[in-house]
């Protein structure tokens, strides 16, 4: 059995991005999703969703940009053993209970309302914020 560990946004957002100060560790996490075992890293749709606006707005894209969205779109979807899971309806009625319980917000709290859905045993993510939940982070 895989132990599964969820793959937040800022991950792929710092990879992409080049990020100054993130970029290399993300880049390291992506070398190890790329070499994991088939459903070791997942993340949700919602990911998908924040790195396209998130990117977007970094590069000064507008979202009607196909090609800028396929090309992000793509880079993460290529990702061998990365398992890309559908928000639920009841992720939505969760998450406002974790907004609650964790002091999270409503995105944080999505994330986490899959992870826990999943089964998760680690986040990785430099949000802090997720050291209050029962997951344990790692970044």
């Amino acid at each position: 059995m895989v132990e599964k560990k969820y793959v937040d946004v800022n991950v792929f957002v710092y990879w992409l991005a080049k990020h100054p100060e993130y970029g290399e560790v993300a880049r390291e996490w992506i070398r190890r999703i790329e070499h994991g075992k088939r459903g070791e890293y997942i993340t949700s749709t919602l990911t998908l969703y924040e790195l396209v606006v998130i990117l977007a707005g970094l590069a000064g894209k507008n979202l009607k940009d196909r090609e800028f969205v396929q090309t992000i779109i793509n880079a993460v979807t290529m990702l061998r053993s990365l398992e890309i899971v559908p928000l639920e309806s009841k992720d939505f009625t969760r998450a406002l209970e974790l907004m609650k319980r964790y002091g999270l917000d409503y995105e944080d709290s999505l994330h986490l309302a899959v992870a826990l859905r999943e089964q998760v045993v680690e986040i990785i993510s430099n949000d802090r914020d997720f050291d209050r939940t029962p997951i344990r982070r790692a970044f």
